[in-house]
């Protein structure tokens, strides 16, 4: 807490490749030791007697971790071509975010039946199929493939056209700026006292509670009330809202 809370340096998401560069170290040293531990396993002898007793002394060899250890070599490589398939991938987004997600963007857009400028309309020309209509409005740009091919091929099977069609394509949420300033506080921190809410009575005790209790903490008796029965009453109209009612943040 002491090295983040205060922090005023923004990396802009930097921190999480070199962290997760870090965790493959750690699973490779992790991987080596197991591997030379399991070799130690595999390799050692020890001595028995062949013929009774009393015979001649040769060499056992113990083999019960050669499993483990083919395994943990095996799990190694795996871990070395994941890791490069993964830096494949996110190496050219380190730097800067390429400028043509916002072209295909754009081609998209125009294909789904939102259209933009001329400029865009001519650019998104090269798209069409024989018959003239937008190859980007298919439901698929290509056949699902399978977890193998995926993994091997993420530069076709999870393209930005692929993955945009499972992100939601609504409005993106705008945020107050007392919102932005407090998204990452504890709401301990930023949340103002509660509303006491008391449905109003006949009587006018509800008044008198809510006078002498409003001079320390926030109270009010307004859209609720009690009927001749004594049940609390409240919400008789959709368009009313409790005094109580805070809007939810979408984060």
């Amino acid at each position: 807490m002491l090295y983040v809370y205060n922090m005023d340096i923004d990396t802009k998401g930097a921190v999480y490749p070199r962290a997760l560069q870090q965790v493959f170290v750690g699973l490779y040293i992790a991987e080596v030791c197991l591997i030379g531990l399991f070799a130690l396993a595999s390799g050692g002898s020890s001595q028995a007697p062949a013929n009774g007793e009393n015979g001649p002394n040769v060499n056992v060899y113990a083999r019960g971790a050669l499993g483990p250890l083919i395994l943990m070599i095996i799990t190694l490589v795996f871990t070395a071509l994941y890791h490069i398939s993964l830096n494949t991938a996110i190496a050219p987004h380190l730097e800067a975010l390429p400028k043509s997600i916002g072209a295909e963007e754009e081609r998209l857009l125009i294909a789904d039946g939102h259209y933009g400028d001329a400029a865009a309309k001519e650019s998104a020309q090269e798209s069409l199929d024989s018959h003239g209509n937008p190859a980007l409005a298919t439901p698929a740009p290509h056949k699902r493939p399978n977890i193998l091919t995926k993994f091997l091929r993420p530069d076709i099977y999870t393209d930005y056209a692929t993955l945009r069609r499972i992100v939601p394509q609504a409005e993106p949420v705008v945020y107050s700026r007392e919102t932005e300033e407090n998204a990452y506080y504890n709401p301990a921190i930023t949340s103002e006292l509660d509303v006491i809410w008391i449905p109003r009575d006949p009587l006018g005790i509800s008044r008198e509670e809510v006078r002498d209790t409003g001079k320390v903490l926030p109270i009010t008796d307004e859209g609720a009330h009690l009927d001749e029965k004594n049940k609390i009453v409240w919400g008789q109209y959709d368009e009313e809202q409790p005094p109580i009612y805070q809007e939810k943040i979408y984060y």
